[in-house]
């Protein structure tokens, strides 16, 4: 799912729902006398109408009048003769006149719009089609089959299993940056020192303190980074299911629309919610994943400790491996030896990043060598101006 489009959706349904409640406000304060503070209301209700247009050509949902037209048709027949007699049904069982009253009245008028709908409609597709440019109308999706739905119950538990499988898999951002980070900036060092003392005992003791000063940065930073990130997603889904709890019509409409927007009738969208509003949990899960783009099971899975560790481990070894050669080699020789050793070793872990992301391997190892050539140089040419400049 395309995570923007879905953000667009969501500040769309925002902006929308605050045009009607600032008109409803201001009205209410032209009643109560108070036109100073309507003007306020009506003034921003319009800016927030203007804010839910931006939202929806950037989605791309502004279709042709001849789209548009088609699909108001359907959403007016279904509002005025499904939604509404449902709605008024169930506002009788709970004895409340005045919601049933406003049901009423809303869906005399949506006939009303369906029937000026309609002959628009009509109009419009007599119009096109003398003109020779009517296109074809769309096709009902088909609707899902029982192998397909079988299919899916069978792969949940692999769906589950796979989502435990990601956050693993995610780790490898720890590995290839620390490891990276430990391989380029030790090499880096050493080159820099041995370039400027030609001596390998400063080089070596240049290259432990890099090891263990970087491991230790790298792991804390690693740790809050990852325990932010944390406490974001769980301070998001605990303000979620407030409200969930606290304004169970108002989320189950955003669901509504949620599916709405994924392609799906309205009738299957009220069922889909209903039927996951009967398992709290699930809500929860569904409207974290549609509305914020958060997994739960991500959440709970993500260790922020074992991010720290894996960062620290990563860079402590990378920054081993290339000081390596400064324990067999003496002399300026020992640098070409350490880079050459260092930047294979950017290769081979760019590769195996390429290899496990499933993206060019080759093309990954060249992008990881490239990066640490270009630090290699540096630091090496800094190290050539320092006893210069002295």
């Amino acid at each position: 799912m395309d995570i923007t489009n879905r953000n667009l959706w969501s500040a769309f349904i925002g902006e929308a729902k605050a045009n009607r409640l600032y008109i409803a406000y201001g009205i209410k304060a032209m009643e109560e006398g108070h036109p100073e503070v309507a003007q306020v209301f009506f003034e921003i209700a319009g800016a927030e109408t203007v804010h839910a247009i931006g939202h929806l050509k950037a989605v791309g949902a502004m279709k042709s009048t001849l789209e548009n037209l088609r699909l108001v048709v359907q959403e007016e027949q279904y509002e005025g003769q499904e939604m509404y007699p449902r709605f008024i049904d169930q506002a009788r069982k709970d004895k409340r006149p005045a919601a049933v009253a406003a049901f009423e009245l809303a869906m005399s008028r949506e006939n009303v719009h369906m029937t000026a709908f309609t002959e628009a409609l009509r109009g419009l597709e007599g119009k096109l089609d003398r003109a020779g440019a009517l296109p074809p109308a769309p096709k009902a999706p088909p609707s899902p089959s029982a192998a397909a739905s079988a299919a899916v119950s069978r792969a949940d538990a692999e769906v589950s299993g796979e989502k435990a499988r990601i956050v693993r898999l995610e780790r490898i951002r720890e590995i290839v940056f620390g490891m990276q980070d430990g391989v380029v900036s030790t090499m880096s060092v050493a080159a820099s020192v041995m370039a400027a003392t030609g001596r390998t005992a400063p080089t070596l003791a240049a290259a432990v303190a890099t090891g263990v000063a970087g491991m230790i940065s790298m792991a804390g930073g690693s740790l809050l980074g990852s325990q932010a990130e944390k406490e974001l997603h769980e301070g998001e889904l605990k303000r979620e299911a407030i409200e969930i709890a606290e304004k169970p019509e108002e989320e189950m409409a955003e669901l509504i629309e949620v599916y709405l927007r994924e392609g799906f009738t309205r009738a299957q969208a009220e069922t889909m919610a209903r039927k996951i509003a009967e398992n709290a949990e699930l809500w929860l899960k569904t409207m974290a994943e549609k509305e914020l783009g958060i997994s739960i099971e991500a959440t709970r899975e993500r260790d922020p400790w074992k991010d720290a560790a894996t960062m620290g481990a990563s860079f402590l070894l990378g920054s081993a491996l290339s000081a390596l050669p400064y324990l067999v080699l003496y002399g300026r020789a020992v640098v070409i030896a350490s880079v050459s050793f260092s930047l294979a070793l950017l290769f081979l872990l760019g590769y195996a990043k390429g290899s496990v992301t499933r993206a060019d391997p080759w093309k990954s190892g060249f992008q990881v060598l490239a990066i640490g050539l270009l630090a290699a140089l540096i630091g090496y040419g800094i190290g050539r101006l320092v006893p210069g400049a002295a």
